[in-house]
């Protein structure tokens, strides 16, 4: 979950010139001073644009680089340093002057001076601690030979914790910035139309009329229109997945075998997930003659992990998995954001509950089907 998946391919009506600035202040114009630290004389800087292509090239004079552009749009940019493109600091070509400083320590890397670059600056601030630790976890992973499965796991929920932090003041930056470009490009690039279906309705109607009437919003707000309902009380849609031996499975069809079915949504990586297995069984155990079923839907991409998780766990009821992970689409259908995440169905699909675990999953199954 880096900046790339905000980066917004816009539409540049812009006039480069690394040398001279605009000669008119009509409003259109921006301007970026920079500084650099640890870096030399010479040093040469590439422009990208939201989508990565090159579109300048900055040398470091004294300490300092600029960069100038008559703009009509705003767009997000990127500047890397050539001979380390891990060093690198994100802005917006905003109408005005804007201050960057590029460190060969990201940590100390900056950008401000304008309504959206301020705006982005705090939103890096609150979000790099929590990268600094996903990096932590990449490397220890990466070096620890000693590491058991029951450590991989641990170590996999903290990576999705961080994650998930790290989504949510993504997702607050930009509730707090919708009246400015950084939170309509993290509406456009980031904010998913399936999982935060609900939360993207609510920013669109926040922005103002000119972001509403973009391409990029309108074809979203197409998208948020046209989307499969599974609130409660709703038909839950079909999808076809694959059981553990690779064979074609339909949800509904295991649906209708049962008075009662729980979707169930997991992975073999996600700790939590494998830890609510033992009271599933035991429902299971206690429920499946009175007319429960269970189906299911692992977030995995890798089928060796999921079947051999399947097999530790004794997971003695339907199991099904399109392999594509986080973006598996019976998840993205019911906004699953985190898991696990139980689903609890009628014979015929109807909606009945949502989000339920443990004792309180257990009551309402037991409401439902009585000893």
């Amino acid at each position: 979950m880096k900046l790339k998946h905000l980066l917004l391919a816009a539409v540049l009506l812009l006039a480069f010139s690394c040398s001279e600035k605009p000669k008119v202040d009509d409003g259109k114009n921006f301007h970026l001073e920079g500084t650099v630290e640890g870096l030399p004389d010479g040093e040469q800087l590439l422009v990208t644009d939201g989508d990565g292509f090159p579109v300048d090239t900055l040398t470091v004079s004294q300490g300092k680089f600029s960069y100038s552009a008559k703009t009509d749009t705003v767009s997000f940019y990127t500047i890397f340093v050539m001979n380390d493109p891990s060093t690198n600091v994100n802005f917006f070509t905003e109408p005005g002057t804007v201050q960057m400083k590029i460190s060969t320590k990201m940590a100390d890397c900056s950008v401000g001076g304008t309504t959206a670059n301020d705006a982005l600056q705090q939103l890096m601030t609150e979000t790099a601690p929590y990268y600094e630790k996903i990096n932590e976890i990449e490397a220890l992973v990466s070096s620890d030979t000693t590491l058991t499965p029951e450590g991989d796991w641990v170590m996999a929920e903290r990576y999705l914790q961080l994650y998930n932090e790290i989504e949510r003041k993504m997702k607050d930056a930009a509730e707090k910035n919708i009246t400015n470009e950084l939170g309509y490009m993290l509406v456009v690039r980031f904010v998913d139309e399936q999982a935060d279906a609900d939360l993207l309705e609510q920013l669109i109607a926040k922005m103002p009329d000119n972001f509403r009437h973009r391409r990029p919003v309108v074809k979203l707000q197409a998208i948020l229109d046209s989307r499969v309902n599974t609130d409660e009380g709703q038909v839950m849609p079909d999808f076809t997945l694959l059981t553990p031996d690779s064979t074609q499975l339909s949800v509904m069809g295991e649906v209708k075998q049962h008075k009662y079915t729980i979707i169930d949504f997991w992975a073999s990586w996600c700790n939590p997930c494998r830890a609510e297995v033992p009271a599933m069984r035991q429902l299971y155990t206690d429920f499946k003659e009175k007319g429960l079923g269970i189906v299911s839907i692992s977030l995995d991409d890798k089928a060796e992990d999921w079947r051999q998780a399947i097999t530790d766990l004794k997971m003695e009821w339907t199991q099904l998995s399109d392999l594509k992970g986080r973006d598996d689409a019976a998840a993205r259908a019911f906004r699953v954001s985190t898991i696990p995440y139980m689903v609890v169905v009628d014979s015929v699909g109807t909606i009945m509950k949502k989000g339920l675990r443990g004792d309180d999953l257990r009551l309402f199954i037991s409401d439902l089907l009585p000893e």
